[in-house]
């Protein structure tokens, strides 16, 4: 019998990812660099959002001024000068695999699937019975 797979597209870089039932942990990206990538730019935002907070401008003041008690220079250093034109490396990135044409594969473990994918997640027999009985009254 030949697994379900659900068909969705990564949330960083829009790649088209298949995988199957048993891989399916309602996966959102096509691989942990794309994950990864997405979780430092929520960090990101979150320590902006926080540094805008008035209790987040007066955590930094008082840091920053343990910090000039030490006697540290505070500013940054520059960055170093790259060569004018110059290419840049390229990023180690992992592989995403292509399905092959005809047949579906699951992206992370490359079972083979059924042609009839879903774009939607699975929803269990727990999960199921739990959102009708939410949905209808109790019996007296």
């Amino acid at each position: 019998m030949e697994l379900s797979a659900r068909l969705y597209n990564c949330a960083c870089c829009y790649a088209q990812v298949y995988i199957c039932s048993r891989c399916d942990r309602n996966n959102i990206y096509c691989t942990s660099t794309c994950s990864q990538q997405r979780r430092i730019m929520s960090r990101r935002t979150a320590g902006k959002r926080y540094q805008k907070s008035l209790r987040g401008r007066k955590m930094h003041a008082k840091r920053q001024q343990r910090y000039r008690a030490r006697k540290k220079i505070v500013t940054h250093h520059t960055s170093p000068l790259q060569p004018p034109n110059d290419l840049l490396p390229p990023k180690p990135n992992e592989e995403i695999k292509q399905p092959m044409r005809g047949n579906i594969y699951c992206h992370f473990c490359g079972n083979p699937c059924s042609p009839f994918v879903r774009r939607g997640y699975l929803c269990h027999a727990d999960q199921r019975a739990s959102l009708v009985s939410s949905h209808w009254p109790q019996a007296p």
